[in-house]
């Protein structure tokens, strides 16, 4: 798996998890880890990373991105989410919020029908709804 960065994936996976209803394991696998001798951030991380990985959420952006090799994720700064091909890397810029594997999946099969593009975006606040490539 690409590696997920940290400033993406721990609010990506609170926002997850509390949409499981599991928000409170959250808190407790920080809190676990604090206990353990890590400073609050790298607990908090320690927690999302275990926590992507025990309940499926780094299995699903795998999934989502498998048909391009995927070298980072990020998250968006704007009003839009990408995946940009360099060569036959991506890299993807994604909100870390709900649902984040479904819209990826979506930028992964734009690029991947339109091979000559190198830019998948997917418009959010006040863009044009939908995937577009340029």
């Amino acid at each position: 798996m690409a590696p997920l960065h940290p400033v993406f994936l721990v609010p990506w996976v609170r926002v997850e998890t509390d949409a499981l209803g599991e928000a409170s394991f959250f808190g407790a696998h920080a809190a676990r880890a604090q206990r353990d001798g890590l400073d609050p951030d790298e607990a908090e991380l320690d927690a999302a990373g275990d926590l992507a990985a025990r309940r499926g959420l780094i299995a699903a952006l795998e999934g989502a991105a498998a048909p391009l090799w995927l070298t980072e994720v990020r998250e968006a700064r704007g009003l839009s989410e990408r995946l940009e091909r360099n060569g036959p890397s991506c890299t993807a810029w994604l909100r870390a919020t709900a649902g984040a594997a479904q819209r990826l999946g979506r930028l992964v099969a734009t690029l991947v029908e339109d091979p000559g593009s190198a830019v998948a975006e997917l418009s959010g606040l006040g863009g044009t709804p939908g995937c577009a490539t340029r």
